[in-house]
């Protein structure tokens, strides 16, 4: 018995089926979360998620850097008053911020690398294999490589399409 692949006309078959991030038929790519997220163009500003990371990292570099300065200050002058406001009410407000930013890196990767891989640029970015880089670093709680990564993704983006 001759035995084939069973095709259909949503998916036929393609020899770069094994690499997600290949052009199928050289207009799409193929895409396992289909329209859960949505749709974006080049243009869009998904981006800016992706750069929010870096500068979360800097602010909250510079903000430790400050209430560790202000917590020497208030212990031997103030008796505490600053260091109590900093720990209720800036310390949850950062945190929020990285809370926020750790669920839509991953979501802005995926969905800025599917724009890119969908347009004309000669970069054609995987949106599956960045956006699961970016939930590693996430999941992983590595946030530094997160840094990296997403500096990395902003490099070759502007590198290929001109923004950021």
């Amino acid at each position: 018995m001759n035995e084939s692949p069973q095709t259909d006309a949503a998916h036929p078959p393609d020899e770069d089926d094994a690499d997600f991030g290949s052009r199928n038929g050289g207009d799409e790519i193929e895409d396992p979360v289909g329209d859960l997220l949505p749709r974006a163009s080049v243009d869009s500003r998904w981006w800016y998620w992706i750069a929010a990371v870096p500068l979360y990292v800097v602010f909250g570099g510079v903000l430790a850097v400050f209430f560790v300065g202000a917590l020497l200050f208030d212990l031997f002058l103030t008796g505490g008053l600053v260091t109590l406001f900093g720990a209720v009410v800036i310390v949850p407000i950062v945190g929020l911020g990285g809370l926020l930013l750790t669920i839509l890196f991953p979501i802005a990767t995926y969905i800025d690398a599917r724009a890119i891989a969908e347009s004309d640029a000669s970069w054609t970015p995987s949106p599956l294999l960045w956006g699961l880089i970016a939930l590693a670093t996430v999941v992983g709680s590595v946030f530094t490589l997160s840094l990296v990564v997403a500096l990395y993704y902003l490099y070759k983006r502007h590198v290929e399409i001109g923004t950021p």
